[in-house]
This record gives structure tokens, sequence and C-alpha cells, in this order.
């Protein structure tokens, strides 16, 4: 008995410290809640992070109440910075938007270059006058010697063969910056575009139209990412939600001068997944990874595109919604982020507590022995812990992840978050 007795007990505290161990592996912290006044308001982009690990970032709306006062939150946006203090996290505002033509409304993510200035873009504002409001602007901020940040604009665009609405930038390693723009001449048909910087400093730089969609095709933002010989690669889905397709993982190959695009891998929709609407990411092999919001359990995936012949493979890591009222994790809109030992983060931007109510999660995924395991790290609340992120995450050398959340239907939420989790 007395042995009987003893082997329960002992199974007891195995399984309770598993439970534990289930629940403790991940912590999540608020560095700071946007308060919806000259400091932000709805920071929807991803956060890039300096090598003295401040972050920085935009918020749509908010900054200088005496513009954009028509806004939900008077003010035309922000760019903002996050330092690390002793006390806990500062926030700043670098730039105030103004609404003409420096730009309105900051979208997509933000890009260092070797000399510390930060590029960006804004769906509106600029000296285009085919968009009311302006047509978008490509933007530089660099650092004052006082402390301060002066904004220039780089680019206006017009809504012609250029495009319009742009968001998202990558950097090559000759200084040239590419993105984006979600629509242009006709309202739907988004470029893919090239800035060259000036010869002279102080001169112009100049826009190339690389590609032009198709009417309903939406390239995301960031979108763009580098292969090793300068190839381009990103993602476009539908504007009518799988009509008259599901979206695809698309190439641009840059030969002889020109550059031509080639759809990797066309998503039918269903059970194989669609819309994917955050581009992709390479790993050490050349595999593509990525998420599409729709299709699976009709909920989104996370996927993995792998050569096999002259062809692209779809293997799906994770059927979002796949257990009892999402806790899981619905609906992913933000890209994928991969760790040294190839393990994938994320995040969704419904799901968790349930599907309705749910304000996301922070998700792993990892390798296991029959395929990928999901891990939800966070479950956001709706509350002071923010909800409904849909910006791709970042790491930090330690392994720990930062990334913001838009409050949406969540009217207790605030007007956003940037947040950390420690997995």
């Amino acid at each position: 008995m007395q042995k009987r007795t003893f082997l329960i007990s002992l199974i007891f505290s195995l399984t309770l410290a598993l439970a534990v161990n289930a629940w403790a592996h991940a912590t999540e912290k608020v560095l700071y809640g946007f308060k919806g006044g000259t400091d932000g308001a709805f920071p929807s982009s991803s956060l890039v992070m300096d090598a003295a690990g401040n972050l920085y970032g935009t918020a749509s709306e908010g900054g200088n109440p005496s513009d954009c006062v028509d806004n939900y939150v008077p003010g035309c946006g922000v760019v903002y910075a996050l330092t690390s203090t002793s006390g806990g996290w500062q926030q700043s505002v670098l730039y105030a938007f103004q609404g003409g033509s420096d730009g309105l409304y900051p979208s997509g993510n933000l890009v260092f270059d070797a000399s510390g200035n930060l590029y960006g873009t804004t769906v509106g504002g600029g000296t285009g006058t085919t968009c009311s409001g302006g047509c978008g602007t490509v933007f530089q901020l660099s650092p004052d010697q006082d402390g301060g940040w002066t904004e220039a604009v780089l680019y206006s665009f017009q809504a012609a063969t250029d495009g319009a609405f742009p968001a998202g930038l990558t950097f090559d390693s000759s200084g040239n910056l590419y993105g984006i723009t979600t629509a242009g001449g006709s309202g739907s048909r988004g470029t893919v575009y090239k800035l060259v910087p000036p010869k002279q400093e102080g001169g112009p730089w100049t826009e190339k139209t690389l590609y032009g969609f198709s009417d309903f095709e939406i390239a995301p933002s960031p979108g763009l990412v580098f292969d090793s010989k300068g190839n381009l690669y990103g993602t476009y889905y539908q504007l009518y939600s799988c009509y008259p397709g599901c979206g695809a993982v698309f190439e641009l190959k840059h030969a002889h001068g020109q550059w031509t695009e080639t759809d990797l891998f066309d998503f039918p929709g269903g059970g194989n997944g669609g819309e994917p609407m955050a581009g992709v990411i390479f790993d050490d092999k050349g595999n593509l990874y990525g998420t599409g919001a729709e299709g699976g359990n009709n909920f989104g995936i996370a996927f993995e595109l792998k050569r096999c012949g002259g062809q692209w493979k779809e293997i799906m890591l994770h059927n979002f919604c796949s257990l009892n009222n999402c806790a899981d994790g619905a609906l992913p809109q933000a890209g994928l982020v991969m760790d040294a030992a190839g393990v994938l983060y994320g995040t969704t931007s419904a799901g968790g507590r349930c599907l309705y109510c749910g304000g996301g999660v922070v998700f792993k995924l990892a390798r296991a022995k029959n395929g990928w395991k999901e891990t939800v790290l966070h479950r956001f609340r709706g509350g002071s812990d923010g909800a409904s992120p849909t910006a791709s995450l970042i790491l930090d050398g330690e392994g720990n992840l930062y990334g913001t959340t838009d409050p949406g239907a969540y009217n207790n939420a605030g007007y956003g978050t940037v947040f950390e989790v420690m997995p």
C-alpha cells in the first residue's frame, strides 16, 4: 500500500510539474501602451531594432492634434522610438507627420542604413494629385547633432505607372531601396519599384517600376526579400477573397537588365490555404516560409515551399483553429520570423481565448518527429496587453520576441501596444 501511494504521489507531482512548465515557458510584457495623443495611436507595422537595443516603429494616427483632425484620433501619424531605461522603456516621437507633402499615415516597416538614417513609407500625402490626400511617399529620417530628427521626402507617388499607396521597404547591398505599392492608376493595380540614391548628396532619388501586378492582386507589406543572386520574392493576395484566385508566392528574376515575374506557387484555396498577406522568408537551404490568412480549416495556415525538381511543393506546417474555440489562433495576417535553430515564430490576429472574442496569439512552430508542432506562447486578452497583432515579429540576439498590437474592435484595448515575449 505504501509503495502504491508513493507511485501515485510521484505521478501526480510529475504531472503537475509538466503542466506548470507547459504554461510557464513564455512571458509576455507590455513595453509601451499608446495613449492616443501626441505619442501616436494604432501601431500596425513591424519594429526595427538598432545595435543598442532601441526599438523603432510607426503609428498610423495621433501626433500633432491640430493635423488630420477628422481622424478617430487627431494627428497624421508618427515615427517613434522606445529606449530601454532602468525604470522601463521610454517612448519618444521622432517625427509627427503634418499630412501634406511630408506624408500622411505611415505604414509598413522601417529600415536603417549604415549611417543610422531611417527610411519608411506613408500611404498618403506627398505631391501626387490623382489621389485624395496624396498618393503616398518614401521618406528618410536623419538624426541631428542636437538629438532631433529631420524628415526628407525621397519620392512622392503619382498613381501612374509608378503606383500609389506604398507600404514597406527593403535595401539591397548597393544602397538601393525596393518596395511595393498596393494600388495604381486604376485603383487596384500595384507595383514593385526601385529607388536609386543620387550620385551627389542632396540630389533626387530616381524611381523605376520593375513590375505591375494584375487587377485585384494586392502585394502586402513589407513583402519583399532577396535571395543570394539578387532576385526578389514576395506574395500577393486577391482583393476580393480568392477571386479570381487565392494568391501566390512570386519571384522577380533579374537578368540582362530586365525583371521577369514568375508565380512559384498559386494557392488553390480550400484545405491548401490561400491569401498570403505578409510575404515570405528563406531558410539557409533556400526553402520559403509564410502564412495564409484563409483556407486550411477556414482560418488560415502556416506553410513551407520546397523545391521539388523544377516545381515548388507546398508543405502545410499548421492549420489554425485546429483546437476547440481556436485556442491555437486564427487568421494569421503577419509573416514569420526564424531563429538560428530553425524555429519559426508568428502571430494570429484572432483566436486564442475563443474564435470571436480572442485577441490573437503569439505562436512557435518547431520541427517534431511527425512534421511541425505549434506551441502558443501568449494569448492576448484584449485588455491592457493589447489585441489583434497584424505585424511580423522581430528577434533580438537572446531570442526574445518583439511586436505590436492594433486594438481593432477591442475598445478596452486602448490605442495599441509594443510588447515583448520571452520564450
